[in-house]
């Protein structure tokens, strides 16, 4: 490999590698796409272990991608499709008030500093006009109730959820470390119905779009 860039992708489970990858306790692993070599990060599911990996490694990369699959509230989207998340946030830190979800961050207990949504990628526009730009939101529970559907539409208006991406971007942009966001939807997000998921199908174009994320990364200075 010509540059001395080095990549990192994050993945939260094996599930997500249409390839075998070693059995046992590790998760760094090297790999080539098209010849260029990157890092893969087996994270774990979940924000809280995804960020103990994440920053264990993390400074020695410059940039970072975290990819998986992801539902979907939009039913205009594909399944299988890839897109790019350009904002997400951390959607059920809070507290419940009488019955009444608030997020941490409109509480007396925010920090502005380091707010926990709508935690924008600034690097999303670099990258291939192919793929949709979505926002997310990251839950620690995905939904699987009407019930819960409909109050988190209510509340944030998202394309797509996840279990890690907003914990990533949380990193990240405190650690001034450049990223994106790219995720394939292998479901809707629905009363819960694992056989009309499309697991397979999501993982595998996944894996046929990395390359072109790596290939923008390698070929511009972030």
């Amino acid at each position: 490999m010509s540059t001395q860039k080095r990549i990192l992708l994050v993945l939260a489970s094996k599930n997500e590698v249409p390839f075998s990858l070693s059995d046992g306790a590790q998760s760094l692993y090297t790999i080539s796409l098209n010849d260029i070599y990157v890092d893969v990060l087996i994270s774990g599911i979940g924000a809280v272990p995804t960020i103990f990996n994440l920053c264990n490694v993390a400074n020695n990369y410059h940039f970072i991608v975290n990819a998986g699959i992801a539902g979907s509230f939009n039913l205009d989207i594909p399944l299988g499709s890839v897109v790019l998340v350009s904002q997400d946030s951390l959607a059920d830190y809070g507290i419940d008030s009488n019955g009444n979800f608030v997020q941490i961050d409109e509480t007396q207990f925010s920090n502005p500093s380091q707010p926990l949504r709508y935690l924008t990628c600034p690097y999303v526009n670099r990258f291939n006009k192919v793929f949709p730009e979505v926002n997310g939101i990251t839950l620690s529970t995905v939904s699987g109730s009407l019930e819960r559907i409909r109050s988190l539409q209510e509340k944030w208006n998202a394309d797509i959820e996840t279990m890690e991406s907003a914990a990533v971007f949380y990193y990240c942009l405190n650690r001034n470390i450049p990223f994106i966001g790219v995720r394939a939807i292998s479901n809707y997000v629905e009363t819960r119905n694992r056989n009309a998921w499309k697991v397979e199908l999501a993982v595998k174009n996944l894996w046929n779009a990395l390359p072109d994320i790596v290939n923008t990364i390698i070929l511009n200075d972030f």
